[in-house]
């Protein structure tokens, strides 16, 4: 309970509660100190900066009062408008049309016209931040005019470019080709689906800078079909096939560029025959795919080494070749149903060397 009974002489105020008194000790120095810079800084930042908060209807009369906006958006402007003016500003006012609109959608008149939805006179935080963008896009706009002109190539040269075209990747790559690809380009298989690794050596069009470009530009669609394009094989033909093509890949059957078995028994010999009177126009007599034949454009995989698209197992193997596969990559620099294309060139240039750089890009075509 509370007791007023006290010593004079204890500076207490009489006040105690649960034998704790209330005294009139001056406070610590440093607090003080403390306590009146706050203030001092309180008082300069609402002076300076954007800060007092006033409602709609206070604004409105001011601003009929000084036929000005001096009240905008629930604050005032500050000191900060007088000595910062905004660069993007340039007049630029509501027209009664746009204003409506936006009333109609919920927006009161002041708002409208104080928003971000056109540029505030004066400085602003959104306009400080507008004055750090336009720098930054200065600097990197020095670079787009250099990539302007340069190939792919001349860009992998350059350390300079390179190394902007990196960073400058990191966005592009993430935005538009991570979803399927991965965020480190590892590739994913996705059901029915699956998208290629990226940072390995293995590329069905070809890996070297042009032939990048022109990928991501144009898209591909590869069509394997089903059972290749015979319906009279039958299931242990397509057993069959499975068996040699995964022996192909591991090595245990091996064919020469005629076609011929050079290695592996006579169950391999009986499924080569189908092989090259099916397979070979796309993945080539050897099994090597269609870019070891210098056809860059039919995208047939390599089936001699031991990396798989949609897997190597033998159950895969056999709904690969039973049922046929089917996969596109969407076109990113070219128009599509009357609309813009996705990317630029610059864009697609900068993606390539993305790509290139990620673990197997070529310097030039492979020579045959």
């Amino acid at each position: 309970m509370s007791d007023h009974d006290h010593d004079p002489g204890d500076n207490s105020t009489g006040h105690e509660w649960d034998k704790i008194r209330e005294l009139k000790n001056t406070p610590p120095k440093w607090w003080a100190i403390g306590f009146y810079a706050g203030l001092f800084f309180v008082t300069c930042y609402y002076i300076i900066y954007p800060s007092s908060p006033f409602n709609n209807g206070i604004q409105k009369v001011v601003n009929g009062v000084t036929g000005m906006e001096v009240m905008v958006n629930g604050h005032t402007k500050g000191i900060m408008h007088l000595v910062n003016s905004n660069p993007y500003y340039q007049g630029v006012t509501w027209t009664q049309e746009e204003i409506s609109e936006l009333q109609s959608r919920g927006y009161n008149e002041l708002t409208i016209k104080a928003g971000d939805l056109k540029y505030q006179d004066g400085w602003t935080y959104v306009n400080e931040a507008r004055d750090e963008t336009a720098e930054i896009e200065a600097v990197r706009q020095t670079y787009m005019d250099r990539i302007d002109n340069m190939t792919v190539g001349e860009m992998l040269a350059d350390e300079e470019i390179k190394d902007f075209a990196m960073g400058r990747a990191r966005v592009l790559f993430g935005d538009n080709c991570a979803p399927c690809h991965g965020s480190g380009g590892e590739g994913r298989v996705d059901g029915e689906y699956s998208f290629p690794n990226l940072t390995d050596d293995d590329w069905m069009y070809g890996g070297w800078p042009e032939k990048i470009v022109e990928t991501i530009t144009i898209g591909r669609v590869g069509v394997m079909p089903a059972k290749g394009g015979d319906p009279s094989l039958t299931d242990d033909d397509v057993n069959a096939l499975a068996k040699f093509v995964i022996a192909l890949s591991k090595g245990d059957a091996v064919l020469d560029n005629a076609g011929q078995l050079t290695k592996g028994g006579e169950e391999h010999r009986a499924a080569n025959a189908k092989f090259q009177g099916l397979c070979f126009a796309c993945h080539g007599a050897h099994g090597k795919g269609s870019l070891a034949n210098g056809d860059a454009y039919t995208g047939a995989v390599n089936l001699t080494d031991k990396i798989w698209r949609f897997g190597g197992d033998m159950e895969t193997v056999v709904e690969t070749i039973a049922l046929g596969r089917s996969a596109h990559m969407p076109t990113w620099g070219e128009p599509v149903d009357g609309l813009a294309p996705r990317l630029d060139k610059n864009s697609i240039k900068i993606l390539a060397v993305k790509v290139h750089s990620m673990g197997g890009g070529a310097e030039k075509p492979p020579t045959m």
